[in-house]
């Protein structure tokens, strides 16, 4: 099953200024649903594993997908004509309230939001094409595209950007293979994982 990219570092020598289509990025998990056209969704999985329905924490977002995403997701994937499309993988943030750092609180109402689509392993869809094909489902906010350069990487530290939710905000341009991304994460995000978890846990889930 395809495993979601490493979305590069708004910091260091492989920074890039490019024009971005600029997201939030929620404070969540990264989950991945698998569609065939001969089994349907039938695979699902985390980041780094697979899970099904008796999973403690991922395994209400399989009910989630269904109830909330699916169905849009097959009103697209039809409009591009039958037997057009043989598989696809779709990526979506997965949270609740308290959501923080990759934890969950389990009490807490779940949310799953779409934030990639990858069609017949061509790639991820480029954020205009994504924009365009799934404005009906339910996506981290689109903060309008901007220029991706330190200035903007300072404005998004001090949380001078309307419309980030806490964590920060991923920048996208190009398309499947030519996709860039990368991330920039707010500071009082980054002081509260500090506070938290000791040095070197701290700095996985910054970079993360």
């Amino acid at each position: 099953m395809k495993q979601y990219p490493e979305i590069q570092n708004s910091t260091g020598k492989d920074f890039r200024e490019f024009d971005a289509y600029v997201f939030d990025k929620i404070d969540g998990s990264n989950l991945r649903f698998e569609w065939s056209r001969k089994r349907g969704w039938y695979k699902f999985g985390t980041r780094h594993r697979l899970f099904d329905q008796t999973d403690e924490t991922f395994g209400c977002a399989i009910e989630l997908f269904h109830t909330q995403l699916s169905e849009n997701i097959k009103i697209v994937m039809d409009s591009f004509g039958k037997n057009k499309i043989g598989n696809v993988i779709v990526f979506c943030e997965f949270f609740g309230k308290n959501s923080f750092a990759g934890k969950h609180d389990p009490t807490d109402k779940k949310y799953l939001y779409l934030f990639d689509v990858a069609i017949d392993k061509k790639g991820l869809l480029g954020p205009k094409m994504f924009l365009k094909l799934f404005s009906d489902c339910q996506t981290p906010k689109f903060l309008g595209k901007r220029k991706w350069n330190k200035q903007f990487i300072t404005d998004v530290r001090g949380n001078k950007i309307s419309g980030v939710t806490f964590e920060g905000v991923v920048g996208k341009s190009g398309e499947g293979h030519n996709l860039i991304m990368s991330k920039a994460k707010t500071q009082v995000w980054i002081d509260k994982v500090k506070s938290l978890y000791a040095t070197n846990i701290a700095d996985k889930i910054i970079n993360s």
